[in-house]
């Protein structure tokens, strides 16, 4: 398959910037592992577990619709389930490697002009006493219970870190029903 662009991520950057390439005639190509677009930001549940309200698991809900609504009506190809492992090529030409399926064992390449990595946030997890226990999980493996599986990690919980996603975190566990007991930022507030 050819393309002019791909973008490898279809979080809320990665359709952004799929979205005003495509505005501008740029034949664009979105690669992505999960089932569907969203990212880790606005990950969608399953569509077996029927969702009344997605939204009240979201912040800026309406940039998530303008984003989907967006590449629905337009000319970008979306591949999901696809597992980028490397990019090869350039100046001019590159090649995105991608494993399909399950086990990822089918290959897939998309060739392109053009690269762009949209590829979001990692969590850097530092282990501290007790991190090991059950009920001890990260704010994105919280994040990915509620949004994905419409499940909280507990019925309190604290939420500590560091980054922009402690906050929507704590909201989205209150809003479900969990007591937030404290919210702990371990950066200053000028870093924040």
């Amino acid at each position: 398959m050819r393309t002019e662009l791909v973008v490898v991520g279809a979080g809320p950057a990665g359709l952004a910037a799929a979205l005003a390439a495509d505005a501008r005639g740029v034949r664009v190509t979105v690669v992505d592992a999960a089932d569907g677009p969203g990212g880790q930001f606005y990950r969608q549940p399953a569509a077996e577990l029927n969702a009344r309200r997605p939204q009240a698991l979201h912040h800026q809900w309406r940039t998530w619709e303008r984003l989907r609504d967006g590449l629905a009506a337009s000319g970008v190809r979306l591949l999901t389930g696809h597992h980028v492992w490397t990019v090869t090529g350039g100046p001019d030409s590159f090649t995105v490697h991608a494993l399909l399926g399950p086990g990822q064992d089918e290959p897939a390449t998309v060739h392109a002009d053009a690269v762009l990595l949209a590829t979001g946030s990692h969590e850097h997890v530092l282990p501290f006493p007790g991190w090991t226990l059950p009920g001890v999980v990260t704010a994105g493996g919280a994040q990915a219970m509620l949004k994905g599986g419409l499940v909280v990690p507990g019925r309190v919980a604290v939420v500590a870190g560091t980054g922009p996603l402690l906050l929507p975190v704590a909201t989205g566990l209150a809003a479900a029903g969990t007591r937030v007991s404290a919210l702990v930022e371990s950066a200053g507030p000028r870093q924040v």
